[in-house]
């Protein structure tokens, strides 16, 4: 009995002192945040991507048109997930605003080039306007591998 109550006890002081955190990333090879947050941030194998726009990071500007728009934001996002052990093939959760509806299968078709082996849950919201004037933001989560 007397092993048990201190298996117990260490067990709990264990489990009190093995803290998880949050870790925010800025990454150097995209275009920097244009407000007060991060590229993304973590939690144990979690990976929550914020909303990127097609912005080109070499030239710090928009992409043209919502096709390369979305092609961008996919490259984006392939640098934000690498840096943080992930991939496109381990996005579980997307969501896409776009401010034109009409644009949706022009994204789709994108979109779907992107993914080969399962297609994440998704979202898509018309909306009215995004930063910089761009067409389309796209939001991830994923798994680490």
């Amino acid at each position: 009995m007397k092993r048990t109550a201190v298996f117990l006890a260490l067990l709990v002081f264990a489990s009190c002192t093995n803290t998880k955190s949050i870790v925010s990333v800025n990454h150097s090879n995209l275009p920097k945040p244009i407000g007060p947050y991060s590229h993304s941030t973590s939690f144990t194998d979690l990976v929550f991507v914020s909303g990127q726009i097609g912005v080109d990071p070499k030239t710090n500007t928009l992409k043209n048109g919502i096709e390369e728009q979305t092609i961008q934001i996919f490259e984006n996002l392939k640098a934000v997930l690498q840096n943080n052990s992930s991939d496109l093939d381990h996005i579980v959760k997307t969501t896409i605003f776009i401010t034109d509806i009409k644009q949706y299968e022009a994204v789709n078709k994108i979109y779907g080039s992107y993914f080969h082996h399962h297609f994440p849950a998704r979202s898509t919201i018309e909306i009215v306007s995004l930063p910089k004037n761009a067409s389309i933001e796209i939001e991830c989560i994923a798994v680490k591998k």
